[in-house]
C-alpha cells in the first residue's frame, strides 16, 4: 500500500462507480486485519503479508505531462482504497491529539500530493477524488482536523456516536476508526474483546497518564501494518483495454473462495501429482466438510470466519504448538504441509486423515457431538465465556490417551482459570498468547495435569497467573462482580453457584433461558434500605457508612439470578417486598437464602459472600503448587 499511495498520483473514481458504502460488516474485519498486523509489528513477529484484494487502474492521458500530477482512473477497488484513506486520516487526527508532529507530517504524505507547477485543478492536491456525491465530505475528512469535522457534521451524530443508518457511511467509518485507533493507542491491543461498533467519541482528557512514547509506538505500528503488511494487487490497464467491460466482469463473479477452499484445492492438486485416486479420497475423507454446518460463521470466535476456517487454524495450532494467523491461513497450511518445499507427509491420504482425526474433536467443542463428555462440557463452558482460543489445547487433550478423570480435571482447571481471573479483576487480554504457550508445552511433553501445573507455577505476574484460594476468596468478598463482562459470564458464575447450593435431595433442572442478574440491595437504594444502625442515608453521600455500603453493592454476595420479569418487578423495592416476591416466584436455591433474613445490610451481604466463597473454591479448583 505504501508504494500505491506514496507516489504523486491522483486516483479518480469514475462516475459509474458506487458511492462509498462500506458498513460495519466490512469495517470490522478490515480493522481486525489492521490490528492483527499491528500486533505483529509490536511483537516483532511477522510471518506473512496479508493481501486485501485487487486495485485495477486505468491511466488517463497515457503520455506523461511534465508539471502535471498524473491521473489514474480507479476501475475496481475504490471501496478499499477509500477505506485506507479514511483510516489514515483518522490515524493522523489521533496523532494530532497527542501532538505527534512527525507522525502527522508522515501520514499527510499518503493523503495529499504536492501540486506541480502546471496543476490548475484545485483538487490535484488530493491523492483520491471520490465520486461527486462523496467528494465534499471526503475532502473535509482529509483537510480538516477532527474537532473541525465533528463541528461541521454535528448533524450526523446521535449523542456522541454516529448511527449505523447514517446516509454518509464514510463519516461513520471515520468516526469508528478514530475511536478504535484512540482506544488502541491508549489501552493497547486486545485480541479477545469484541470490537465496539457503538464507539463514542473519546473524551478530551482520556490520554492522562499514558506514556507518549508508548502511544507513538502503537500508532506507528498501525501505520506500518497498513502501509507495509497489507498488500493490494495492482493491475494497470493498457490503452486498448475497455475499463467498463473489465469492471463489469470483475463484479459479476460468485462468492469468494474460503481459505479452506484453497487448502482443499492445494491438497488434491498434490494428490493428482502423486497419482492418487483423487475422487475416492475426496468422497471418503473430504465430503463431510462440504456440509453447510462447516460453512456457517463460527459462533463466539474472532475474526468472523466460517467454522471450517477456524477448525483448520485450531488443528494447525494443536498439531504444531505454534501461533497460527487466521488471516494468512492458506499460507500457514502450505508452510505446515510442505515446510521448506519438503512434504511433511509421505502421501496426501495421511495428510487428509490427520485433518479427519481432529474434526470430531472440534465438533464436540462446538456442541455438535457428545462422544467425549469432558471435551463436550468444556466446549459449552468456553462458548459461555466466548474463549475459543483455548480450543487447540482442548483438542490436544482430546487426541491424548489420558483417562477420563484426568481429562475432566484438565477441563475443570481451564475453566477455573478463566473464572478465577475474572472474579479477581485480572485482565483477560491476550489469552491467545497464553494458551498458545501452553499448547507448545502440551506439544512438547504431552497434555497432563502435571504439565499444566508446572506451566503456571512460574507465572506470577498479573497478566497470566492462576489466582490462589486467598485471592479468589477476596475477589468474591470485595471485588466488583457486576463488572464481569460480557454478561453471560457473570450469569454462568451465578448459575454454577446455584447448582452448588442445592441439596442432595433436590431435583435436577437445566438452566432456564432469560435469567437476569439482580442486585438484592438495589443500585439506587434509598429510604427503604436503612443502614445497619437503622438510619437512612443518601446513596451518593461521602459518609463512611454510605461508602462502606456502596463498596458491597456490586459484590457477588449481593447478586442473584431472577427471570427477566421478576427482575423488572423487583426493581428498587424494599427488602421485605423483594423477599415476598422471591418466595412466591422463584424456585432457585440461591434465593432461598433471603427467607431467613429480616433485613439486608452490609453484614448480610458479607455473610452470603462468605458462604458463596466456600462453594466457589470447591467449584473452581486451584493449583496445589500455587497454594503451598
Amino acid at each position: 500500500m505504501e508504494v500505491v499511495l506514496k507516489e504523486a498520483r491522483r486516483f479518480m473514481v469514475p462516475l459509474y462507480q458506487r458511492k462509498y458504502q462500506w458498513g460495519d460488516k466490512r469495517l470490522e474485519p478490515f480493522w481486525e486485519d489492521v490490528t492483527a498486523k499491528a500486533i505483529e509489528v509490536l511483537e516483532g513477529d511477522a510471518k506473512f503479508e496479508h493481501y486485501m484484494g485487487a486495485l485495477i487502474l486505468s491511466p488517463v492521458d497515457q503520455g506523461s505531462q511534465i508539471g502535471i500530477t498524473p491521473v489514474v482512473q480507479v476501475v475496481d477497488g475504490q471501496q478499499r482504497l477509500t477505506t485506507f484513506q479514511i483510516m489514515l486520516a483518522a490515524l493522523r487526527e489521533v496523532a494530532r491529539h497527542h501532538e505527534l508532529a512527525d507522525l502527522i507530517e508522515h501520514v499527510d504524505g499518503y493523503l495529499l500530493n504536492v501540486p506541480k507547477s502546471k496543476d490548475s485543478d484545485p483538487l490535484a492536491k488530493f491523492k483520491l477524488n471520490p465520486t461527486p456525491s462523496d467528494r465534499e465530505l471526503f475532502h473535509d475528512l482529509i483537510e480538516m482536523t477532527y474537532p473541525e469535522v465533528s463541528k461541521k457534521y454535528r448533524h450526523l451524530y446521535w449523542g456522541r456516536g454516529v448511527p449505523k443508518n447514517t446516509p454518509f457511511p464514510a463519516f461513520r467509518a471515520y468516526h469508528l476508526f478514530y475511536s478504535w485507533i484512540d482506544d488502541f493507542s491508549f489501552n493497547g491491543p486486545d485480541e479477545e474483546s469484541e470490537i465496539d461498533l457503538d464507539a463514542n467519541a473519546p473524551e478530551t482528557d482520556e490520554d492522562e497518564g499514558v506514556e507518549l512514547d508508548l502511544v507513538a509506538e502503537r500508532l506507528e505500528a498501525i501505520l506500518t501494518a497498513m502501509l507495509d503488511r497489507l498488500k493490494l494487487v495492482v493491475i494497470t490497464l493498457g490503452e486498448n483495454d475497455d475499463a467498463q467491460v473489465i469492471f463489469e466482469t470483475l463484479n459479476s463473479q460468485g462468492e469468494p473462495l474460503l481459505a479452506m477452499d484453497l487448502v482443499r484445492n492445494n491438497i488434491f492438486h498434490r494428490a493428482e501429482k502423486q497419482s492418487a485416486s483423487v475422487e475416492q479420497l475426496y468422497t471418503k475423507l473430504w465430503t463431510p466438510f462440504d456440509m453447510s454446518w462447516w460453512k456457517e460463521a463460527a459462533p463466539n470466535a474472532r475474526p468472523t470466519r466460517p467454522r471450517i476456517d477456524h477448525f483448520l487454524a485450531h488443528t494447525l495450532a494443536a498439531e504444531t504448538g505454534e501461533k497460527i494467523s487466521m488471516r494468512e491461513l492458506y499460507a500457514e497450511y502450505r508452510a505446515f504441509a510442505v515446510p521448506k518445499n519438503k512434504p511433511r507427509f509421505e502421501d496426501v491420504e495421511d495428510e487428509l486423515r490427520l485433518i479427519e482425526t481432529y474434526a470430531p474433536l472440534y465438533e464436540t467443542l462446538e456442541g455438535r457431538r457428545n462422544e467425549d463428555p469432558a471435551l463436550h462440557w468444556l466446549g459449552r463452558k468456553l462458548a459461555a465465556w466466548q474463549v475459543t482460543t483455548a480450543y487447540p489445547i482442548a483438542m490436544q487433550i482430546g487426541r491424548s490417551d489420558l483417562d477420563h478423570d484426568e481429562r475432566r480435571e484438565l477441563a475443570e482447571l481451564i475453566y477455573s482459570y478463566l473464572v478465577r481471573r475474572a472474579v479477581c479483576g485480572l485482565t483477560t487480554k491476550n489469552l491467545n498468547k497464553l494458551f498458545q504457550s501452553l499448547s507448545a508445552e502440551f506439544k512438547a511433553e504431552g497434555p497432563s495435569v502435571d504439565v499444566f501445573t508446572r506451566f503456571f507455577a512460574d507465572r506470577k505476574g498479573d497478566s497470566s497467573r492462576f489466582p490462589h484460594d486467598t485471592e479468589f476468596r477476596r475477589g468474591i468478598l470485595t471485588g466488583n462482580g457486576y463488572a464481569i463482562s460480557p454478561r453471560p459470564r457473570l450469569v454462568d458464575i451465578l448459575w454454577e453457584l446455584e447448582v452448588a447450593s442445592r441439596t442432595k435431595l433436590a431435583e435436577h433442572s437445566e438452566r432456564p433461558e432469560g435469567l437476569w442478574v439482580e442486585h438484592v440491595l438495589p443500585q439506587s437504594w434509598g429510604d427503604d434500605w436503612p443502614l445497619a444502625d437503622g438510619n437512612t442515608a443518601d446513596p451518593v453521600s461521602l459518609e463512611q457508612e454510605t461508602i462502606a455500603r456502596n463498596a458491597k453493592l456490586h459484590t457477588l454476595g449481593n447478586l442473584t439470578l431472577l427471570s427477566g420479569g421478576l427482575n423488572i418487578s423487583s426493581g428498587n423495592k424494599s427488602f421485605k417486598e423483594k423477599k415476598a416476591k422471591f418466595k412466591e416466584h422463584t424456585g432457585l436455591f440461591m434465593n432461598k437464602w433471603f427467607e431467613k433474613h429480616d433485613q439486608w445490610t452490609e453484614a448480610e451481604i458479607e455473610e452470603r459472600g462468605v458462604a458463596l466463597a466456600m462453594l466457589a473454591i470447591k467449584i473452581w479448583p486451584s493449583l496445589e503448587v500455587v497454594d503451598l
